[in-house]
Order: structure tokens, then sequence, then C-alpha cells
């Protein structure tokens, strides 16, 4: 099916803190690859503007409980119709649109490539997951929260639903990735994602070229994200955006 692209591409990411040096290269990114785009940027009212968003949208949660906190903020954003919802440590390489990659689908999920065959740790951040404990990661979570694109905010309220009705840990730690496998295994046909185009590690030489988004999870790959936006930014012109409009909710 063709789609047309008459309405802008539309980017979401949420970030709270005052540490805004990830989401606003990911937003450089976003301008420079995808210049035409919307950004909305889901955040609370203490965390300092990003230049170059679209729509500010301010919803009140409790940073202690990131994960529900960031489901309730993507239900909330008040986007029309499909986008693309972001992790903040991503470098966006190449146009996307998700209206296309959609079709008329609900939810297209980032679909793990990388570490499939790797035990998953059960002692996180000092929290409890022993009942996935050596597990194949591949298994315990098929599904990557870095990258994820629906037709519309109404879903992401149904994976907020889900994980609610989890064991507290989950609020904390691996609760979207959790909410993601159970919807997806409650509903079909869920559109893939490979990680290896829509999160790709920088480290993943073989993949890097035909990436249309590198994923610098983790603190080790922290410093590659700098180099990377840098060697962008030697080679693109930032685009303007329209001042960014704020909303309270």
């Amino acid at each position: 099916m063709t789609v047309s692209h008459a309405q802008p591409d539309t980017f979401v990411f949420f970030h709270v803190g005052d540490d805004v040096v990830m989401p606003s290269m990911l937003v450089d990114s976003i301008r420079w690859s995808n210049p035409d785009s919307v950004i909305v940027f889901c955040t609370d009212k203490k965390t300092p503007n990003i230049a170059g968003v679209s729509r500010r949208v301010e919803i009140d949660g409790d940073r202690s409980k990131l994960m529900t906190y960031r489901l309730e903020a993507f239900a909330k954003c008040g986007v029309a119709g499909a986008a693309i919802y972001l992790d903040t440590d991503m470098l966006v390489l190449r146009q996307i649109h998700p209206r296309s990659i959609l079709g008329n689908q609900k939810i297209a999920m980032c679909q793990r490539n990388f570490s499939c065959d790797a035990g998953f740790n059960g002692n996180f951040r000092n929290l409890d997951f022993r009942e996935y404990h050596g597990k194949p990661l591949g298994e315990v979570y098929p599904y990557v929260a870095c990258c994820t694109i629906t037709q519309t905010p109404a879903i992401w309220a149904d994976l907020e639903a889900i994980l609610r009705t989890l064991n507290p840990k989950f609020h904390l730690w691996y609760g979207d990735q959790e909410a993601l496998r159970i919807y997806a295994e409650q509903q079909q046909p869920i559109v893939p994602l490979p990680e290896r185009i829509y999160g790709c590690l920088p480290e993943a030489n073989e993949h890097v070229s035909t990436a249309a988004i590198l994923h610098f999870k983790g603190p080790a790959r922290k410093p590659f994200m700098n180099a990377y936006h840098e060697r962008m930014a030697a080679n693109s012109k930032l685009v303007s955006a329209p001042a960014n409009q704020t909303e309270t909710l």
C-alpha cells in the first residue's frame, strides 16, 4: 500500500532531568536527516528546554518510576496519527516515514537482533528478576523498547495499562519491554523493525552502513555518540525549526 507523505513525519521522545546533552544530539540528528519533521518532547516542568523541538509537552509524573512515567507521557502526548517514539541515546541517520512503515497496522516494534542468546542477568540494579535469570535475552525480551511506531497514542495507553498490572519492580526497570512482549503476545500482527536497522549498535560494523538509527545504549557506548554526532555536524547544516510550543497536561 502506498501512503502519502503530505503530512510531516512525527518523532517523539521522553526525557526528564537537567542533563539534556543526549536528547539534544538526538534532536540534531532528526533535524539533519528529516528536516521537515515534527519533533515532540515529552517532559516535566523542571527539565530545561531543548533547541529544535517543535512541541514541548509537560506531563506530571513520578521520576522514580521512569518506566511507568514514560509510557504515561507517550499516551498523553496528544500526537495525531502515526509517529515514531525513540530513546534519547540514539542518532537518526536516514529519512523515516512512520505511516508508510505501519501501513494499516497498529504498531511496529524493534525486533531484537543483537545478543539474543546472551543469558539474562536476574540481579540488575539490585532488582530481583530471578524468574528470567540465565534465559536467552531474545526469549525474555524479543522486542527492544528503544524504537516503536504506533498508529495513535492510544496504543501507549494500552501498554501503560499492562505495565500497571505488573510487579512494581517493572515500574523501575524493564517495564516497557515487559509490556511490549505481553502486548505482542495478545495482539497480532506486529510490524517488525529489525534492530540492526532501527537500533543498530555502533560496533556492528557489518550493519552500520545500512542502519537508519544508531543506538548508543549503556555507558560504554556514550562517548561514541559524541563522536558520531560531531561527524554528522561536520557534514550537515542544522535546519531551523519553528519556535517550540509548550503544553502542560
